[in-house]
């Protein structure tokens, strides 16, 4: 007998060797794939937390005002009773926890160093503060504004209104912020809403802005869609705040560029926006809530901030929505120009929600 031979004990022995060797190459294979797969799957849900922050607000979850923190800020001006009726309303309907802010504005007018030390030093809710004449003003105004007793806590602090707003807002770690907006002559309107706009370009979290004529909880809502996250999850925040039989209206407004497409780029183009209203339309899904869409085509030379206006007036909207898109040097995030406009004309109530990679919990 051959030692080739397959019956030889010498051979067999070489080609069992031989099939275990294989096999365990290939078990270290699989599991060095596997390795890989675990470590590439770790990299991404890291790279996912870096970009979306703990506790922001996810595209795929519904939004829910129960037992979370709302802060209100108010200066006791028309448009801030307007917001506490909304707020009152948020605690009412969805058991939002309201907190309330007042700032007394210290960048123009210097304080005694008595007075700036005793606000500094103040607790929220500690017996010193519920007794100062300042929180009991505030306490009186939003008692007016509600025509109900409040036992809101309530914190007057000093300094800058926007960036200390929004680091209260911070610290309490809030769903929302709340303030009122104001309705004058154009320039004026622009300087009142500026303590606003610049909360909204701070505020790591979303911000109503309230117009005085609002009185309940918003029924008819347009929210500006690019279809990003970001504005998928205005449109949720929407969902959060509005009364009884609301209707929400999403509008896309093409890029200029779209003026340029010829008839089957712009078949492609709309069966695209058509396929994505109605992937949004099934996210939101809001209970009670009808939705509905659509298309802002450009008009030379409107804004897109126009348009919507213009659209929302038509449409008697009492809430207008989107996201913001933030941009700037040295890390100083200016908000965008559409949303900086729509908060300017101050004709409607608006809800900004920042984008997601600058929220936090």
């Amino acid at each position: 007998m051959s030692l080739d031979s397959p019956r030889s004990p010498l051979a067999a022995s070489n080609v069992a060797s031989l099939t275990a060797d294989r096999s365990s190459t290939a078990a270290k294979n699989t599991q060095t794939r596997n390795a890989q797969t675990r470590n590439a799957q770790t990299r991404n849900a890291q790279t996912r937390n870096a970009k979306v922050p703990a506790g922001a607000f996810q595209p795929s979850h519904p939004i829910n005002l129960n037992g979370r923190a709302v802060l209100l800020a108010t200066d006791g001006s028309a448009g801030d009773a307007a917001a506490t009726r909304v707020a009152m309303s948020l605690a009412t309907k969805y058991h939002a926890v309201i907190h309330v802010i007042s700032v007394i504005d210290t960048r123009a007018v210097p304080f005694p160093p008595a007075f700036d030390l005793a606000l500094a030093i103040g607790v929220p809710d500690s017996a010193v503060v519920s007794d100062q004449k300042e929180v009991q003003e505030v306490r009186a105004a939003l008692a007016v504004a509600t025509g109900h007793p409040i036992d809101w806590p309530i914190h007057v602090a000093l300094g800058a209104p926007a960036t200390t707003i929004a680091d209260e807002a911070q610290r309490l770690g809030v769903a929302l912020v709340i303030v009122g907006l104001h309705r004058h002559g154009r320039v004026d309107r622009t300087l009142n809403n500026e303590t606003a706009l610049n909360v909204m370009r701070h505020a790591s979290c979303p911000v109503l802005g309230v117009v005085p004529g609002m009185t309940e909880l918003p029924v008819r809502v347009l929210a500006a869609m690019d279809f990003g996250d970001t504005s998928l999850v205005a449109a949720r925040m929407a969902c959060a705040v509005v009364g009884d039989g609301a209707v929400l209206v999403m509008a896309y407004v093409p890029p200029l560029t779209a003026l340029l497409f010829d008839q089957g780029e712009k078949v492609i183009h709309d069966l695209g926006v058509h396929a994505a209203f109605a992937q949004a339309s099934r996210a939101l899904d809001g209970e009670g809530i009808t939705f509905d869409h659509v298309v802002l085509h450009h008009e030379l030379p409107r804004t897109t901030a126009e348009m919507l206006l213009d659209y929302a007036d038509s449409a008697k909207s009492d809430l207008l929505v989107a996201g913001s898109a933030r941009h700037g040097r040295l890390e100083r995030w200016m908000i965008g120009s559409v949303s900086t406009d729509l908060v300017q004309e101050g004709r409607h109530s608006v809800l900004i929600v920042p984008p997601l990679d600058s929220q936090r919990p």
